[in-house]
C-alpha cells in the first residue's frame, strides 16, 4: 500500500519533516557512543572467552549464539521496526502501541520456547551444548520488553544506546568476574539471561519514569493483533531470511567441522557482525526520517539520500580495505595468536560492510515507504543464494567458502533492493557517489603495494593518509559543515535548557 500523499494531511507533514542532517548527526553522535562502548566490552569478553577456552570450545558458543538467532528473531517478527515506523508517522499512537506490541511479543516468545525445545533434543551435538541452548532460549521471556524501537519512534536515541551498555555491561562483567578456565559453558547461558533482564529492565523504568508513558502490560485484543501482525510479518519475515544469509553458513560449519575450524570462523564472523552493527545502527537512526520523507516529495527523499549515500560510500570503501589489508593482526589482538588463522575469513567478510552501507538505502526506503512485501521477495532471494553456496563452497573451503558465500548473497541483495526501489519509488543513484571513493581506495593500493617491501606499517600509514587527504580534498568541508552545524545546534539546546 502507498503512503497517502502529503497533501491529504498537510499538518502532519509540517509537524514531522523530516530533521535537518545535524538533527540526524547528533542522534547519529549518541548511537554511535553508546554502541561503540558496547562493542568494546562485548570484545572484551567474547575476546577473554576466546582466550580462556581456545578454538575449539569457543566454537561451540559461536554455534549456539548463530542458532539463537533462528529462535530469537520470530520473537520481534518485524514488529519493532514496524513500531518506530509508526510512531514517527504518529506519535500519538505511541501508548497503544507500546501495550499491543509487547503483547505480541510476548506470544511469539512462549512460541519460540516452545519451537526451541523440541528442535534441541534432535540435534547431534553434546550433551553440554544443548543444555546451553536451553539456557539461552530463556532469555527470550526478556525480549519483549527491549523497548529500543519504541525509543527510536521517538528519536530519543540516547535510550537506544544506554540501553545496550547496560546489557553489554552487564553481561561482560559478569563473564569476566565468573568464568575461569574449566568453568562449565552453562554458565553462559545464565550470564546471557541475567544481562537481558538488567536491559529489559531499564527499558521499563525509561519508559516509566522518563518518558512518562504506562508499564508496558501485554495487551492481546486479537483483532487489534492481527492487523499489527499482517503489517510487520513482511519485515519480521524478512529480517529471518536476513539471519538465514547471515547464520546458515555458521551453523552448516558447525555441523560438518568438530575442530578449530568453526572457532576460527566464529571470531571472524562476530569481529564482523561487530563492525556491521554501526552498519545497522546508522539506518535504525536513518529510518524515522526515511518514514517521514515518505509523507513528503520524492525530492525530499532524494536529498536526504545524497548526503547519506556519499558519506557511506567513503567510509564503506575505507573500512573495506583497512580491515583487509589488517586482518590477521588485528584478530590476534582482539582473540589471540591461536585465532590469525582466521583472516582468510575475514579479508573476504570485510567487504560486505561497503555493500551493507550502500544497500542500507534502499533496503529501509521499501520499509519505510510500506514495500515490505517486495523486500521480503529480494532478501528471500539473497537468502536462498547465501544457503545454495554455502551448501557447495563450506564442505569443500571450509570458512573462505562461508565468507564467498555470504559476500556474493549480499551483493546479489543489493543489486535487487535498488532495482525495487528504482521501481516502486524513485531512483536512488549510488554510481556517480562511488566515482571519487574508488579512486581514492586504488590510489591507496598502490602506495601501499609500493611501500610494502620497505615495511608494512609505513606502507599502511601512507595508504590510509592518500585515502583520508583524498577525501578531505573532494568532501571533507560539506561533512565539516555538517558536523559543525550539528554541534552549534546542541550547544543552542543545552543553553535552552
Amino acid at each position: 500500500m502507498q503512503p497517502a500523499p502529503a497533501a491529504q494531511n498537510p499538518s502532519m507533514v509540517d509537524a514531522k519533516a523530516a530533521p535537518a542532517p545535524q538533527g540526524l548527526a547528533t542522534n547519529l553522535l549518541f548511537l554511535l557512543s553508546g554502541e561503540f562502548a558496547a562493542k568494546l566490552l562485548t570484545f572484551a569478553s567474547f575476546s577473554y572467552l576466546a582466550r580462556t577456552l581456545g578454538p575449539r570450545d569457543y566454537g561451540f558458543i559461536e554455534f549456539t549464539l548463530a542458532l539463537m538467532v533462528f529462535f530469537t528473531l520470530p520473537v520481534d517478527l518485524g514488529l519493532g521496526s514496524y513500531g518506530a515506523r509508526e510512531i514517527a508517522r504518529d506519535p500519538s499512537r505511541a501508548p497503544q502501541l507500546l501495550h499491543e506490541i509487547t503483547g505480541l511479543r510476548l506470544f511469539l516468545s512462549i512460541c519460540s520456547m516452545a519451537a526451541l525445545a523440541i528442535v534441541a533434543p534432535f540435534l547431534h551435538q553434546s550433551h553440554k551444548l544443548k543444555e546451553l541452548l536451553v539456557l539461552y532460549g530463556l532469555s527470550l521471556l526478556g525480549a519483549p520488553f527491549l523497548l529500543q524501537w519504541l525509543f527510536q519512534g521517538h528519536d530519543q536515541m540516547r535510550w537506544v544506546a544506554l540501553t545496550s551498555i547496560v546489557r553489554q555491561l552487564s553481561y561482560a562483567g559478569l563473564v569476566l568476574l565468573v568464568f575461569r578456565r574449566g568453568t562449565p559453558l552453562l554458565y553462559i547461558g545464565v550470564i546471557e539471561c541475567a544481562s537481558v533482564a538488567a536491559a529489559a529492565l531499564f527499558c521499563v523504568y525509561v519508559t516509566r519514569k522518563r518518558m512518562q508513558l504506562a508499564w508496558p502490560w501485554p495487551d492481546l485484543k486479537l483483532k487489534r493483533l492481527l492487523v499489527h501482525l499482517k503489517e510487520s510479518s513482511p519485515i519480521g519475515l524478512t529480517e529471518l531470511a536476513w539471519g538465514f544469509m547471515w547464520y546458515f553458513c555458521t551453523v552448516l560449519l558447525g555441523m560438518i567441522f568438530s575442530d578449530a575450524t568453526l572457532g576460527w570462523w566464529g571470531a571472524s564472523h562476530r569481529a564482523l557482525m561487530a563492525l556491521h552493527t554501526f552498519v545497522w545502527l546508522y539506518f535504525f537512526n536513518l529510518l524515522p526520517s526515511i518514514s517521514r520523507c515518505a509523507l513528503r516529495s520524492k525530492e525530499d527523499l532524494l536529498d536526504l539520500m545524497d548526503e547519506s549515500v556519499r558519506f557511506t560510500a567513503w567510509t564503506g570503501l575505507f573500512a573495506g580495505g583497512f580491515l583487509m589489508v589488517a586482518a590477521a593482526d588485528l584478530l590476534g589482538l582482539l582473540y589471540g595468536p591461536n585465532f590469525r588463522n582466521a583472516a582468510g575469513s575475514f579479508s573476504v567478510l570485510v567487504w560486505m560492510l561497503p555493500v551493507a552501507m550502500l544497500s542500507g538505502h534502499h533496503r529501509y526506503i521499501l520499509i519505510a515507504y510500506k514495500q515490505q512485501g517486495r523486500l521480503l521477495v529480494c532478501t528471500a532471494i539473497s537468502a536462498a543464494t547465501a544457503v545454495v553456496l554455502g551448501l557447495i563452497l563450506v564442505p569443500r573451503y571450509d570458512g573462505p567458502g562461508a565468507a564467498w558465500a555470504l559476500l556474493i548473497a549480499n551483493i546479489v541483495n543489493f543489486a535487487l533492493v535498488y532495482f525495487s526501489v528504482k521501481q516502486l519509488v524513485v531512483e536512488v543513484p549510488v554510481h556517480k557517489e562511488l566515482v571519487a571513493p574508488l579512486v581514492s581506495l586504488t590510489l591507496a593500493a598502490a602506495v601501499f603495494l609500493t611501500l610494502n617491501g620497505i615495511n608494512y606499517w609505513i606502507a599502511l600509514t601512507a595508504a590510509c593518509a592518500v585515502y583520508i587527504t583524498s577525501f578531505a580534498f573532494v568532501d571533507g568541508r560539506r561533512f565539516a559543515e555538517i558536523v559543525m552545524a550539528a554541534a552549534r545546534r546542541r550547544q543552542l539546546a543545552g543553553q535552552v535548557l
